[in-house]
């Protein structure tokens, strides 16, 4: 039975970590899942008892593999988002590069005076 939950886990996993970050639907689900893993957690520490008997409803001989194959798709969803915050900012300091040197170009243009270069500099 296992096997039939922990494959579409992986691939929801992957496809909501690959999504935009910048909806506050992708914003609230990222919190929703930090605060249920925390919450998981700190259940499987304080009733590990509890882990086992999921275990065995799911078809995992121990409440240890269990969690591990669930860390694993905890991981897996951390880096995929973890790689499109980074494409995500990457884009964002392209653009933010790309208006500095426009402005300095554009201030240098103003700044030179007429007839010159851009280095200020008289033509002969």
């Amino acid at each position: 039975m296992i096997k039939f939950l922990l494959a579409p886990a992986v691939v929801m996993a992957v496809f909501f970590s690959l999504r935009s970050r910048a909806s506050l639907r992708g914003q609230a689900r990222r919190k929703i899942l930090a605060g249920l893993t925390v919450l998981a957690g700190v259940l499987a520490v304080i009733f590990p008892g509890l882990l086992q008997e999921l275990a065995d409803v799911v078809g995992v001989d121990r409440g240890t593999d269990l969690l591990l194959y669930l860390l694993a798709i905890v991981v897996i969803y951390s880096v995929g988002s973890t790689s499109v915050r980074f494409r995500e900012q990457e884009a964002r300091l392209v653009r933010l590069a790309r208006q500095v040197a426009l402005a300095e170009t554009e201030a240098r243009l103003l700044a030179r005076p007429q007839g010159g270069t851009l280095t200020g500099q008289p033509r002969t």
